[in-house]
C-alpha cells in the first residue's frame, strides 16, 4: 500500500467514530470530594485533641479512689503515645491533600491508597482505646463494689455475669460505632474517588 493509498483510506474513515474521553474533567470532579475529606479532617482533628484532653479527667469527673490513679494515668500515658503517633499520620495525610491538583491520574491513585490507608489507620487507632476503656470500665466497677462493701473476692454470681455481659457489650459497641463513624466520614468521599477512577479506567 503506498502514501496515496493510506491517505485516500484516512480521508474516508468517518471522524464522528473518534471518541476522545474527557478524562482531565473527570479527575477535576475528584477535587471536590477531597475537598470534602479535608473539611471533615480540619473539623476532627481539634475534636479528636479535646478528647485526648478530656480523658485525662476521668478519674475526677468519675470520683475514682486517688489511690487508683497510678493505674489510670499509666494506661493514659500509653494511649497518649499511641494518639501522638496516630495524629502524626493523620497530619501528614492532611497535608499531602494539599498538593494534589486534579490534573493526574497518578496522583489520584495516590490520594485515594492513602486514604484508604488512613481509614484503616483510623480504625486500628479506635481498637487500641479498647485496653484503656476496660481498664476504666473496670475501676468503675471496682468503685461500685466497694460503695456496697464488697470486693472482687466476694463477688456474687449477678455482679459477675453484669461484668462480663458489660464488657462484651461495650467492646461490642465500640467495635461497631469505629466502622460505621469511619465510612460515615471517609467511605463515602473514598467511594466517589474510587467511581472516578474506574470512570477514567473505561
Amino acid at each position: 500500500m503506498n502514501f496515496d493509498q493510506l491517505k485516500e483510506q484516512w480521508n474516508n474513515e468517518d471522524g464522528s467514530s473518534v471518541h476522545i474521553p474527557n478524562t482531565i474533567e473527570q479527575l477535576k470532579k475528584s477535587k471536590h470530594p477531597i475537598e470534602k475529606i479535608r473539611k471533615s479532617m480540619k473539623s476532627e482533628f481539634p475534636m479528636q485533641v479535646m478528647a485526648i484532653v478530656l480523658i485525662a479527667f476521668f478519674p475526677q469527673l468519675l470520683h475514682f479512689p486517688s489511690s487508683q490513679y497510678i493505674i489510670y494515668y499509666t494506661s493514659y500515658a500509653m494511649l497518649v503515645v499511641i494518639s501522638s503517633y496516630y495524629m502524626y499520620g493523620f497530619y501528614k495525610f492532611y497535608k499531602q491533600t494539599e498538593l494534589y491538583t486534579g490534573n493526574t491520574k497518578n496522583s489520584l491513585w495516590k490520594i485515594y491508597h492513602e486514604l484508604k490507608l488512613n481509614m484503616e489507620r483510623y480504625q486500628s487507632f479506635g481498637f487500641l482505646l479498647l485496653p484503656h476503656f476496660m481498664i476504666t470500665l473496670g475501676m468503675e466497677f471496682y468503685k461500685i463494689l466497694s460503695k456496697k462493701g464488697m470486693s472482687l473476692e466476694n463477688m456474687t454470681d449477678s455482679y459477675q455475669r453484669a461484668l462480663i455481659i458489660s464488657v462484651l457489650v461495650g467492646t461490642i459497641a465500640i467495635v461497631v460505632n469505629i466502622v460505621l463513624w469511619t465510612k460515615y466520614i471517609y467511605g463515602r468521599q473514598a467511594k466517589h474517588l474510587e467511581n472516578i477512577l474506574n470512570e477514567t479506567d473505561e
